[in-house]
Order: structure tokens, then sequence, then C-alpha cells
């Protein structure tokens, strides 16, 4: 945080002193957008409970951790509810070590980030550097250091309008949105933006020739995203102003990097090192962060340390289970693995709950059975229901024996027959669809519903319409994951997608190894391997990754030797998922996973205790090998590492290695490789035996 400056008389043609630097946010508590539809008819989604508590609540947090002194929160959509959620809150009490701002706009008036930044120009609120940021962004970084950064670089380029924060993170990752994937062209000696493109549903990317002569190094990077954070200059705000089109954050970069020339306007981008900041854009992001949350990666932003005086703390026990006050469980209701559950809230006799959120008051029966569900407030579940990936709104009802398929969002009170059945990624709300306007439902549309909702619900198929978006032209329905299949690609792109993809899930066979045909062991393992893949990338303790992945064993119900084989199988194949390098086994291979092997020792010696799970890894080495030539290689070194590091031991390998499978011919390629190793040591316990002779 910067220091108070002394007040005093300033010489002619000097700066204005300012008596103090105050730290200035503005936070945007809309996104613009119906991801969230209908559960966002009724309430602002800056107010949706995220692990039972608002999202905003979050994001102001996160700005009072990172020593912002004042924040103007701007309101659109159901403005008057976040006003008075605010002036009730410690937020707009006066002992808050933050001064709260509501600044409030009709919807009909902005209809976007870029109207929003217009409006604040126009009410001249911000006279320096200030911090951008959206309600629905959980961030545990440390803001005030990337300000003085942009600071700094403001010494040597005049020109800097904003530094925007960005994460690592690879490919298929669970928090990267699918509508938001991007590459960047930067600069990697002062970290300067040259160039930004969407790429979702993108077979190709062009960049300008002059970029590359310009520049004598240029990184193109896939592997970043979109933290919805900027360091903005107080130009940011005048330019939105005189350009009308710039209506998001992609609107604006681009226009700044087409007119950079004329306007001499630079943007920099600033990477993230082991801290957490993710959006809440979908609902997809919703469960990832989510979880994110209750696995502790956000800390200090954790359930049981809630610091609001309105939302009483979670206690936390093992597993990652978080109970409030006043929570009763029935006899054998198991909770087992990434739970919470809300103040006063029931859970009948053999109820089994995993990887939820159950919020305030709600009352859940016998023989029920939830996973990955997020529930709400005051949300009768009667006994017999089966709910797996769904989110359920505030006043729901269900009765006795309904089942909801994967992906359902129900609305705010919605009400369903005993034994209704709901099919997958189905959306409803207690009030039917309004008509003569853009939400009506064609009679055709009226047919073809995927299932009628019976006579005795109060619920109604929610059709979402088509967003205009500028930065998200698709129109697929992202949601918890599921893609609904575009039927406007022609035959042809099908048939070489549908090639590419078996090429692609061929290559991940080979790379991977041979993994167990139980669905269980499946998601284990890739559980494992992002958790092992995050670990790495953001150097994560031994003990911390041993608990996440222990937590993954109980919630698959998985052997502890399918643990240590298939702990090993995702840390031999980190090096080709995270840069998918093709080519032959060559040093460059050992080279990718020696340091992976290295950071991992502690994960390793914490599962190798024994003989036994010493063998175990060896028949994983063996298997992955099989199935992975370019890893078959470099065996032998794998082997003689970590032996040398002592996770396997002599007795171990030569015992594995004279007793092969019973199909051996499988396994004849392996044993040729490490045969060298396998003299050395047994020459070098003759040797031994002679000494001790």
């Amino acid at each position: 945080m910067s220091k108070a400056v002394k007040s005093g008389t300033a010489k002619p043609g000097s700066e204005v002193v300012k008596q103090e630097d105050v730290i200035v946010a503005i936070l945007i508590a809309d996104s613009f957008s119906i991801r969230f539809a209908p559960v966002t008819d009724l309430k602002p989604k800056a107010l949706l409970p995220l692990v039972n508590r608002p999202m905003i609540d979050y994001a102001l947090e996160s700005l009072l951790l990172s020593g912002v002194q004042k924040t103007f929160v701007y309101c659109v959509a159901h403005a008057d509810q976040i006003r008075l959620y605010l002036r009730e809150s410690k937020w707009m009490r006066s002992a808050s070590p933050m001064s709260i701002e509501v600044i409030s706009q009709s919807s009909d008036d902005c209809r976007s980030l870029g109207d929003s930044l217009r409006d604040i120009d126009g009410k001249s609120l911000i006279r320096g550097d200030f911090i951008l940021m959206s309600a629905d962004v959980i961030s545990n970084v440390q803001l005030i250091p990337i300000l003085e950064e942009h600071r700094e670089k403001r010494k040597t380029d005049k020109g800097i309008v904003m530094t925007h924060i960005f994460k690592k993170s690879f490919l298929g990752h669970r928090s990267r949105s699918a509508e938001e994937e991007l590459v960047l062209a930067i600069n990697p000696t002062n970290g300067r933006i040259l160039n930004y493109q969407q790429s979702k549903n993108l077979k190709k990317l062009s960049f300008p020739l002059e970029m590359f002569k310009e520049h004598g190094l240029v990184d193109l990077r896939y592997d970043l995203v979109d933290t919805h954070i900027s360091i903005c200059s107080p130009v940011v705000l005048p330019l939105f102003s005189d350009n009308f089109d710039y209506q998001t954050w992609g609107d604006f970069v681009r226009g700044i990097l087409i007119n950079e020339e004329i306007l001499n306007n630079t943007i920099y981008c600033h990477q993230l090192e082991g801290s957490y900041a993710a959006r809440v854009s979908n609902i997809s992001m919703y469960d990832a962060v989510s979880k994110d949350i209750i696995q502790r990666w956000t800390f200090p932003l954790v359930p049981d340390l809630n610091r609001s005086e309105e939302t009483p703390r979670h206690t936390l026990s093992r597993h990652n289970v978080y109970k409030q006050p006043g929570v009763t469980l029935g006899k054998e209701s198991v909770l087992e693995v990434d739970v919470v559950v809300g103040e006063n809230s029931e859970i009948g006799e053999q109820t089994y709950v995993t990887q939820s959120v159950i919020g305030k008051r709600c009352k859940i029966g016998n023989n029920v059975r939830i996973s990955n569900a997020y529930i709400w407030d005051d949300v009768i579940i009667e006994d017999e229901c089966c709910i797996e990936v769904a989110l359920i709104a505030d006043g729901v009802c269900l009765k006795k024996g309904v089942q909801l398929g994967h992906g359902c969002v129900l609305g705010p009170g919605v009400k369903l027959a005993p034994g209704t059945k709901i099919p997958a990624n189905t959306r409803l709300m207690a009030s039917p669809p309004k008509s003569e306007n853009e939400f009506e439902i064609s009679d055709e549309e009226e047919e073809n519903l995927p299932a009628p909702v019976s006579a005795d619900s109060i619920g109604y198929v929610y059709h979402r319409p088509i967003e205009e978006d500028s930065d998200v032209e698709s129109l697929v329905d992202e949601l918890w994951g599921l893609e609904i299949e575009d039927d406007t690609e022609s035959e042809e792109d099908d048939e070489d997608e549908a090639d590419n993809d078996e090429d692609e899930d061929h290559e991940e066979d080979l790379e991977v190894g041979d993994l167990p045909e139980d669905m269980n062991a499946r998601s284990f393992y890739n559980e494992v391997l992002e958790s092992l893949q995050r670990g790495y990338e953001e150097k994560i303790k031994g003990d911390n990754l041993v608990l996440e992945i222990n937590s993954s064993k109980y919630a698959y119900n998985v052997t502890m030797k399918e643990v240590n084989m298939l702990v090993i199988k995702a840390m031999l194949s980190l090096p080709s998922v995270m840069t998918k390098k093709g080519g032959s086994g060559t040093n460059d291979d050992w080279a990718a996973l020696r340091p992976i092997l290295q950071h991992f020792l502690p994960v390793l010696r914490n599962y190798l205790k024994n003989n036994q799970s010493m063998l175990d890894s060896l028949e994983a080495l063996e298997e992955y090998g099989v199935n992975n030539p370019k890893f078959a290689k470099i065996t032998c070194k794998v082997l003689h590492y970590l032996y040398g590091e002592d996770v396997l031991h002599e007795e171990a390998i030569l015992e594995w290695h004279a007793n092969p499978p019973n199909d051996p011919s499988a396994m004849t390629t392996i044993r040729k490789i490490v045969e060298p190793f396998i003299t050395w040591l047994e020459e070098a316990e003759e040797e031994s035996s002679d000494e001790s002779d």
C-alpha cells in the first residue's frame, strides 16, 4: 500500500501532491448475461450463494485483504436488492475498514461493461489508478504489488492504460471456461500484450507479420486464463466514453491494439504465481470454483474462516466436510467428502451426500442420494430421491422418489410431484414461460420438449434465448461441461472431427496406459491427474496433495492397489499432458519427467511405504511402458532414479523382476530394457554379500 504523503507547498510546474493515496476499486456487480437463468430472474447474480455465501462477499473480502480503501459497487439488474444487502451487512457499517459506495443504473440504459464504465466516467468519480473487477470473481491475489508494478511501468511507458491479470492453466483444467479460450501474443521482455484473439471454435489463427518484425521475441500463449481483474490508468474510462463500440473487455483490448500506432496506448499482462483467481462465468465454472473453495485452494477465503457476522462459521472435519450450527444427521447417514451443510438443516437416515453443498434450513429425507449438487436455502427433498450434478435454488420441493438427470437446474419455488423423472440438462422454472416477448415458446418447440412435467408439479421447462455477445459468438450451451451438438456443421466437418477425436483418444490411451474399466477408478485417475497438474504448476506441498488424493480415494471407493498404480501413472503422464510434445524417447523426455518426479517425491514416499505398495508401483510402471513406447525407452532411468531416492527398494525391484505376469509376452519389452539395471543390482548385492562374509 502506498504511504501517505505529507501535504506542503508545491513548486511551480510540479505535480499536485495528494495528502493520501487512496487505493480505489470498481466492482461490477452484473455479468450482463443470462447464463444462470432462470435462477437470476428474481435475484441478482452477485447475491447468488457460493458455498453458502453471496458471491459479492468473496469479491469484497478479496479487495479488503488486498488493502483497497474505497470500492464503488456498480449495480444494474436488481440493484435495489444489492443495495439493501450491503446496507445491512458489515460492509457499510461505520467500523468497516473499507468504504463502500453503491452506484446503480437501469438495465435499459446499461447493457454491457462498456456502458457501465461510460456511466462511471460521466459521474467523474475516478481521478487516479484503480482496480477493476467483477463481483463474481473469487481471488486471494494481493493486488497492491501489481498496482505498484503498473505505476513503475508508467515511468518508462507513458502510454500504458492497463495491466491485466492472467493465471496459468493448461487445456482441460477445470478452472478454464470453455467460453473464454484465448490466445495472447506477448513481448516476454516486458509483458506487453501484442495480440489478443478469442480462440473458441477457431480451427486456425493468424497473426500480423509486422508483429514479428518489430519485436525480436514474441511468446504465443494458449495456457493463460483471464481472471477478469485489471489495474487501470484513469485514461481507461475516457477511452470507453470515446468509443461506443467498446462493449466488453475484449472489444477494448482489440481496439487499443488496432489503434496502438495512432494513440500510443499499451496494455500489459501480469501472470499470477501461486495465487488463485477465477470467475464464476457460467454454471460449469460455478461447480469448479465451489470445489476449489471447499478444497481450500482459495485460502483464506474458505468456509471455516468466514468473517461475515450474518453467516455463522462452518466447522471443518476430515475429508473437507463443513457444518454450520444446528445441523442434524440421521442414523447411518454419510457425509463422505467435500460436503458443506448450512445451519439448521436436517438430513435423514441412510442418506448419502458427497461433493455437494446444502444451504440453510433444508430438510433432506431418508435414503436420498446427493452427489455433485448445489442445494440452496429452504429446500425440501423427500425420501428416496436421487440428485446427481444439479443446481437447486431456494424454496424447491422434491417429493418422494424424484430423480434428476445430470445437469439439471431448478429455479426458485419449483415443486415436483412424487416419482417425477427430469431428463438430463433440463432447466425448470416455477412459472410458465412469458408470452409475447423473446421468451415465448412456439407450439412446435413445446411439442419437442425432452419430457413434460407432470400435472401435479409446479415446474415449466425453460428455454434459454440466444445471447448476443461479441466475445462469445458460439451458440453452444455449456452446462456442467456438457455441450449440445451444433447441427449447423456439415457432415464432412463432423467426419473430420470424429477422426480427429479418435486419433486424440488413441494418443491419450497410449500416453495414459492400461486404465481399469471401472468408472470410479477412471474418475479417481482424472481427479488425481488434475490435482498433480495443479500441484506441479503452483508448487503445492506434498502433504496437501496427499490429503486431496485421499479425499478422492474415499469419494470413489478405490482400493489401495488402484491408488498406488493410478498415482504413478498420473505422474508419468504429466509431461505429455502439459506439453503434448511428440517425437521418440530421448534424453529430452527424461529431462521433462525428472523435475516432476523430484517435486512429487514426498507424495511417492507417502504411498510407497512397504514392499507390496512398491510392487504395485512397479506393475504400473510396466503397464505404462507397454502402452507408451516413448516412455519405455527411459524406464531404466526412472527405475534408477527412484531407487537412488530410496522410493523403491532393491528387494522389491528384484522380486518384481523375478515374478513375471501370467501373460509375460506383453511385458517382455520393458523387462529387456531394464535388464542392465537388474544385473547391476544383483552384482551389487553379491559384492555386498562377499564383503560381509
